[in-house]
């Protein structure tokens, strides 16, 4: 799965000159902005295989922060629709943190705080996934990143 690095995540790691990442990580505007800023060198590293990743590895102190997602659920009410979003999270081990739901006159809306640490599938796949789900139930369902969902609805 991609990782997403934000300016805020890079300040959190200090004042770090070199930083190593794996291919395929997604890096903000306001993060890359920062490395110029501050001359840091970025070191991509290929992603290891999944025999690799069965490997027991120690604990990562850049990794104490959960990978977690936002997903959005709009339309009109029908019977099923948690049922339906909670079974493609739980068929690719994404684990639900919150939830709240409601219903306003007719129109249903739902919004999920998820875990993607452990999920098996990558991000854009698991989003069309969920857009395919809405398609088919007629709802409109979105996944965003939290680190993006935060940056982009800040004031």
């Amino acid at each position: 799965m991609r990782e997403v690095i934000t300016r805020a995540r890079l300040e959190k790691l200090g004042d770090r000159q070199e930083l190593t990442f794996p291919e395929g990580t997604i890096f903000t505007q306001a993060a890359r902005e920062l490395i110029r800023e501050k001359g840091i060198k970025i070191n991509l590293v290929p992603q290891k295989s999944a025999d690799e990743e069965k490997e027991p590895r120690g604990p990562n102190p850049e990794e104490k922060e959960i990978n977690r997602a936002i997903v959005t659920v709009i339309g009109h009410d029908k019977v099923g629709i948690i049922a339906a979003v909670s079974s493609i999270l739980a068929g690719v081990n994404v684990n639900i943190l919150d939830i709240t739901q409601t219903v306003l006159q007719g129109f249903f809306a739902m919004i999920m705080i998820v875990d993607l640490s452990k999920c098996k599938v990558d991000f854009l796949t698991l989003k069309k996934m969920l857009e395919e789900k809405g398609e088919e139930l007629e709802l409109r369902i979105t996944l965003q990143h939290e680190d993006v969902f935060r940056f982009m609805h800040r004031i």
